[in-house]
């Protein structure tokens, strides 16, 4: 079975912090001039980790993405035109 996955993004003080956050998900993308990082984590996990994450003294914030929610999810259903006329 396929356990979920959400990604969240944590914003850190210094790029000494990027070795620590990997140890708690998969690191899929960080920047240092923007200082954060985009890490995937299990769904029943993201409360505990999220917690533990926050307490680094590197870490600034932890917050989960909204690029998952169906609000902020884009339709791109176009419907076909008649262009024979």
């Amino acid at each position: 079975m396929v356990k979920k996955r959400k990604s969240v993004i944590v914003y850190f003080r210094s790029p000494k912090a990027v070795k620590q956050i990997a140890e708690f998900g998969e690191i899929k993308y960080y920047t240092k001039k923007g200082k954060y990082a985009i890490i995937y984590l299990n769904e029943e996990d993201i409360e505990s980790v999220s917690e533990q994450l926050g307490k680094l003294k590197l870490v600034r914030r932890v917050e989960e993405s909204l690029q998952d929610d169906s609000e902020y999810q884009l339709d791109f259903s176009v419907k076909e035109k008649d262009l024979t006329t």
